[in-house]
């Protein structure tokens, strides 16, 4: 178990993190150095205790662990730079231990699946908020020629694993469910594309624009011409865009907005806490 100093710390700043980011939809950069610089100094106190060089050193490695899932979730376009700072910070803060069921491993497996948990709750949720558009975008998507084929494999697939169910009786419960896991997983990506495309577009003024918010279209303006960056706005993309708006040259942009990730963080800690690695928690 941690330390009750770092798990103070943590929670503060994963509850702020996550009120913050379902308010703003991002997560302030004071807030994750900070984690990064309470994560080195409490573990460097630790060290001069004990006169001992592996808290300091635990608090590196797991940093660098974070540093480097952060850059893989980022650079693939999963994640924000909030959510990749923050990692990194919960990394220096949770540090590295020699053992496959130590607390930060365990946080690493759970937010996996918490992770996509919540991903398809918030889904819902903006589903909900915006069933009108979203009901008319879900039927329209399904229609397009790619969805319909999509649809089609999982039905053939499904109704495959369905009568080799009576064939191989003594897998039959495990095909029924894998026959009903592949055609609800297509309807889930239809589900997840039409929720996209109705609730995370948005026209926005420029000056609510922030650094790595995604245009969805090109800005032109004269000469002036700014392409939607894979990683978000760069600075100097967005300084430009806000120069052109307060010179009314610019009216909106069309900016999508993902999933505001944090609370998975705070849930897959809190779930750390209480039950450790919960695929073992459920399995033994």
């Amino acid at each position: 178990m941690l330390p009750i100093i770092i798990i103070v710390v943590s929670l503060i700043i994963l509850l702020v993190a996550a009120y913050v980011d379902i308010k703003t939809l991002e997560v302030p950069d004071w807030l994750n150095y900070a984690g990064v610089a309470a994560g080195f100094g409490i573990h460097a106190i630790y060290s001069a205790q004990q006169a001992n060089w592996w808290p300091m050193a635990s608090s590196a490695i797991g940093f660098a662990i974070g540093f480097a899932i952060a850059c893989l979730m980022f650079y693939t376009g999963q994640w924000g730079g909030g959510d990749a700072k923050l990692l990194m910070a919960m990394g220096a803060l949770i540090g590295f231990e020699m053992d496959k069921f130590s607390f930060g491993a365990n946080f690493l497996i759970n937010l996996v699946f918490i992770g996509g948990a919540w991903g398809i709750v918030w889904s819902v949720m903006l589903a909900v908020r915006n069933r009108e558009k979203f009901w008319k975008t879900f039927k329209a998507i399904r229609h397009q020629k790619s969805y319909a084929r999509l649809r089609l494999v999982s039905v053939i697939s499904a109704a495959i694993f369905v009568v080799a169910s009576f064939i191989i009786a003594e897998y039959g419960f495990g095909l029924v469910f894998l026959a009903a896991a592949v055609y609800l997983l297509c309807y889930l990506v239809i589900f997840i594309k039409s929720v996209e495309l109705s609730s995370m577009y948005k026209w926005v003024t420029p000056d609510k624009l922030t650094e790595g918010d995604w245009l969805v279209n090109a800005v032109k303006v004269g000469k002036i011409h700014i392409v939607p960056a894979k990683l978000g706005l760069e600075k100097e993309q967005l300084k430009q865009i806000q120069t052109l708006y307060k010179q009314k040259k610019l009216d909106k942009v069309f900016v999508k907005y993902g999933v505001p990730f944090t609370p998975a963080f705070l849930i897959t800690f809190v779930v750390c806490l209480l039950m450790g690695n919960m695929v073992l928690f459920f399995i033994v």
